[in-house]
């Protein structure tokens, strides 16, 4: 049974989708050699008729995107979100995901919208600055009226590619506003060197992360690196002990993992100092822990 919540979710998930049918893409007219399509200015579709898995995607520029029909599934290492039909995706720059799509069972197409963000307006930047960002794998958007009324209008004013000028770029605006504070949001605006280290090490969380190696991966020497951490008032082992910390979260929401291999995937000794830890980040004892539900049943 759905709360009220979740109810709300729901409609707002239709009356999405419904005021972005004029965008939504046939079956008989859809062309398979042709996946990915321009829209218009800053407006792509993605389009398949088979399940299909993508490893290492990346994009450029930071993305906003909506599920038109079917499933889309996003892995970061061992972690995974999924999306349905009406549901809202932040897809941050320069970061590898690996994708599922998965086609309709009502018409056998899967489709979603890409909406490209060139750049932050100014006005903007310090408001998302305050904004808390998602932990670990958090791509989801959560919607509210206003922000199906700016992210619809966005759209469609975009695929008019004759006049997808002024308006449409004040309606955009108007989105990323709505979505400063969202959590999920955050890889729209920037993202910090601990949040990358975060999705690095929740990417492989197998790896012993060191600051020799995570600066391989970043461009810069290990003392740069940790001397950059100092000056984000945080140290090498604070970040690292918070990304593990997010795997260990991971794991228990999806409902196979025990608490044990929770401790150990935190890298914690003691499972009392583990769970003391956890409930002071989370709010409620690993034990409590559950899988997380979709909005769509």
């Amino acid at each position: 049974m759905l709360t009220n919540g979740k109810e709300t979710e729901r409609a707002l998930a239709r009356l999405l989708l419904e005021r972005l049918k004029p965008l939504a893409t046939r079956l008989e007219t859809f062309d398979p050699s042709h996946g990915m399509r321009m829209r218009g200015r800053q407006l792509f579709g993605y389009c398949c008729v088979r399940r299909e898995r993508l490893a290492r995607i990346s994009a450029e520029k930071p993305l906003i995107g909506i599920v038109l029909s079917g499933e889309k599934e996003f892995w970061l290492g061992d972690t995974g979100q999924s999306f349905g039909a009406g549901d809202v995706f932040i897809l941050p720059a320069a970061t590898e995901l690996d994708v599922v799509n998965l086609p309709s069972d009502a018409n056998g197409l899967y489709e979603s919208l890409l909406v490209e963000i060139e750049q932050v307006p100014a006005a903007l930047r310090s408001v998302a600055a305050t904004s808390r960002s998602a932990r670990g794998l958090d791509l989801r958007v959560t919607l509210t009226p206003e922000l199906v009324d700016a992210l619809s209008h966005a759209a469609i004013l975009l695929s008019d590619t004759e006049n997808a000028t002024a308006l449409s770029e004040h309606r955009l605006a108007e989105v990323l506003l709505l979505l400063a504070r969202q959590p999920a949001a955050a890889g729209l605006f920037s993202r910090s060197l601990p949040e990358r280290i975060s999705w690095l090490v929740v990417a492989d969380p197998s790896r012993r992360w060191t600051a020799t190696t995570l600066g391989q991966e970043l461009g810069m020497a290990g003392s740069t690196l940790r001397r950059k951490l100092e000056d984000h008032g945080t140290s090498m082992r604070e970040t690292l002990s918070a990304a593990r910390m997010q795997v260990a979260h991971a794991l228990l929401s999806t409902g196979d993992a025990t608490i044990t291999d929770a401790v150990a995937a935190a890298g914690y000794a003691s499972r009392s100092h583990f769970a003391r830890r956890f409930q002071a980040i989370y709010g409620l004892p690993p034990a409590e822990v559950r899988p997380a539900q979709s909005t769509r049943g």
